[in-house]
């Protein structure tokens, strides 16, 4: 489960600096993505990342934090699937429309974070 901490560390660095970087181009990428695919797509892929997340633990140094995120995940992925599509509309709306650079840059510099955080722990 090495290799599923490290792919996913580098996966949170690049899309870090990718949002920290290219701001505008990040953010019509992701308002393409979201509109493209379906959104029980999302939610099942989001469930099965923070399963792997909670099973890959034991790999790391911080084992808690890594469940922590897992678990995140999963509540995440539950989430995307049960919200009215009203309310997900309008989540993803303000997500590509209305947020401010910074608020993009500030989701960048997280992941990034969390990112170097996970790939310094893989044991």
């Amino acid at each position: 489960m090495k290799i599923f901490l490290y792919a996913i560390s580098f996966f949170c660095i690049v899309t870090g600096c990718c949002t920290i970087l290219y701001t505008s181009g990040t953010r019509h990428f992701v308002k393409r993505f979201l509109n493209e695919v379906n959104r029980k797509i999302i939610s099942v892929f989001e469930a099965a990342m923070g399963v792997l997340l909670l099973v890959s633990a034991a790999a790391s140094q911080q084992p808690w934090f890594i469940r922590l995120i897992g678990l995140l995940a999963v509540i995440e992925g539950a989430l995307i699937i049960s919200l009215p599509r009203s309310l997900y509309d309008e989540l993803i709306k303000w997500y590509v429309d209305s947020a401010s650079d910074q608020t993009y840059r500030l989701f960048g510099i997280i992941s990034l974070i969390l990112g170097s955080a996970m790939l310094s722990w893989v044991q």
